[in-house]
């Protein structure tokens, strides 16, 4: 009887809470149309609707760029990456349209990005075999060079473009944390699809279930499927994004002077939360270069296991999504950011002891074995899907969050300013990153082309593997997270500021609208 009456409190509880929730900042006012939530959809998952994570398997067993060009080349693209983002800021900041202050830069990410997204997978073509097959081959490593900076430059102004506009599409907190989650949910299933055809096309070819009529390798065969699924889904996520910019919105009104970048520069630098959030997110940034998907292929030679191990996790999977906003509710956005990403990963800790200390009757670690791998990794997915919702929606809204205090402060909006200058320095230690990983794998003998060509990696480099896509990412996540404990952005402050917030976007509204009357 206590039990349902604690049940029954706690209920009026959260109802009492929403409902002063609804009072401060108008929480359930729908300002989106369908047309635009099914477009959004599409257009999110399509950001995901690619190859890109194998991308690495390309450039170093198909294109063939040696390990040690790699690392050279990551440090010239640094310097480009800081020269770019400062342009790339400077120019959509500054730019007030018909259609908006992202839009245009939204259907830049379209069609333009997907041509050079389809070149990147067929440069293999543009070589004879002998050069292709050539890792120190000059001419192929200044082509590869040259189209991945025009990728990274394009790639720019669509980031820039789509987290800016993310924070202008509503000006109801609830209203964009329920298209989040909508968005999110449907991304998991629709942006998957690309990489589950190319990770079964990649098994199905290692393990004799296709083969090729005209007596093919397997080289040859997983080199055809790479360079026909990459351009196919760059090309359909392009004409998504193009068309979903001719229906966009933004609705959080700018004003209508154009910021200067030194002084936006400087605004974003003098507000707390927003410095905490890039500090944490820079050390987020830190990694090895190799992933789940990489010990998946590399050590148990199945590029699909996740896909199967996970398969129990779909049922775990709406929880976060349907009930965010419950919880915000109830919890800060910190909160529900930092428990969310410990969650998820903190659980690599216990896998790597599990597979690396414990061994099979052959004397092989568990590690090395799909068998003993399985049923923890199926334990690991399910607890990952079910904060997978709240770590991915709460991960967009603290970004949201603090764009609006930065409005909130000043009067003004620095979207562009501000993701230049996360973007800055989150790339800091990702331009290190990039440079050192081509030299880890050196160091742990890493076989760049064992998996192409049917051979296992040597053991220290399996060992290795392991580590960097278990133990590793995990304790670099939860050393990102202690700066989150300063971000002073409360449950309290935060609906105080959108209640504040919604009062002088009215005012701003009314203005502009005035503007353009008189115009006309």
């Amino acid at each position: 009887m206590s039990e349902n009456n604690n049940a029954v409190n706690q209920q009026e509880e959260i109802t009492k809470v929403n409902d002063e929730l609804k009072e401060l900042v108008d929480v359930d006012r729908r300002v989106i149309p369908k047309k635009e939530i099914i477009g959004y959809m599409l257009f999110d998952g399509s950001q995901s609707f690619n190859i890109d994570g194998h991308k690495e398997l390309f450039n170093d067993s198909i294109l063939k760029i040696s390990l040690a060009k790699q690392s050279m080349y990551n440090a010239v693209a640094g310097v480009w990456d800081i020269i770019d983002d400062l342009l790339v800021a400077s120019i959509v900041e500054k730019t007030r349209t018909r259609w908006g202050k992202f839009v245009p830069y939204i259907f830049m990410g379209g069609v333009p990005l997907a041509i050079f997204a389809s070149v990147y997978w067929l440069m293999p073509l543009l070589f004879s075999p002998e050069h292709a097959a050539d890792f120190d081959y000059l001419p192929k490593f200044i082509t590869y060079a040259a189209v991945d900076m025009m990728l990274e430059f394009l790639g720019n102004f669509k980031s820039v473009a789509i987290g800016g506009y993310k924070s202008t599409i509503t000006p109801y907190p609830s209203d964009r944390r329920r298209l989040l989650a909508i968005s999110s949910y449907f991304s998991i299933i629709y942006g998957r699809i690309p990489d589950l055809v190319i990770e079964f096309m990649l098994d199905f070819i290692k393990n004799g279930i296709v083969t090729s009529a005209k007596g093919r390798t397997e080289n040859e065969m997983i080199r055809r499927a790479l360079m026909t699924v990459g351009p196919l889904t760059s090309i359909t996520a392009g004409l998504i994004i193009s068309w979903y910019a001719t229906i966009a919105k933004e609705r959080v009104h700018q004003k209508v002077e154009a910021p200067k970048i030194i002084e936006s520069l400087k605004v974003v630098f003098t507000n707390r939360p927003v410095l905490i959030f890039m500090l944490s997110n820079a050390l987020g940034c830190f990694g090895t270069g190799l992933s789940t998907n990489d010990y998946y292929r590399q050590v148990l030679n199945m590029t699909t296991f996740e896909t199967i191990a996970g398969i129990p996790s779909f049922f775990f999977q709406p929880i976060g999504f349907s009930k965010y906003n419950l919880l915000a509710s109830k919890f800060s956005t910190r909160s529900l950011f930092m428990i969310s990403q410990v969650f998820a990963k903190s659980f690599y800790i216990p896998l790597w002891f599990y597979g690396r200390f414990l061994h099979t009757k052959d004397g092989k670690m568990f590690f090395q074995g799909r068998i003993p791998m399985l049923p923890v990794t199926a334990v690991w997915e399910c607890i990952y899907a079910t904060f997978w919702g709240v770590k991915s929606i709460s991960g967009a809204e603290i970004s949201n969050e603090c764009n609006d205090y930065i409005e909130w402060k000043t009067g003004s909006r620095n979207e562009a300013t501000l993701s230049l200058a996360g973007t800055f320095i989150t790339k800091i230690p990702s331009r290190i990153n990039g440079i050192l990983q081509p030299r880890y794998k050196q160091i742990i003998d890493y076989d760049q082309t064992a998996y192409t060509e049917g051979r296992e990696q040597p053991l220290k480099a399996q060992k290795w593997i392991f580590a960097m896509a278990t133990i590793i990412p995990a304790v670099l996540v939860l050393t990102s997270m202690v700066p989150m404990f300063w971000y002073n952005i409360d449950k309290e402050k935060r609906d105080r500021m959108y209640r504040e917030l919604n009062e002088r976007r009215v005012k701003t509204a009314e203005i502009i609208n005035k503007m353009n009357e008189e115009e006309a």
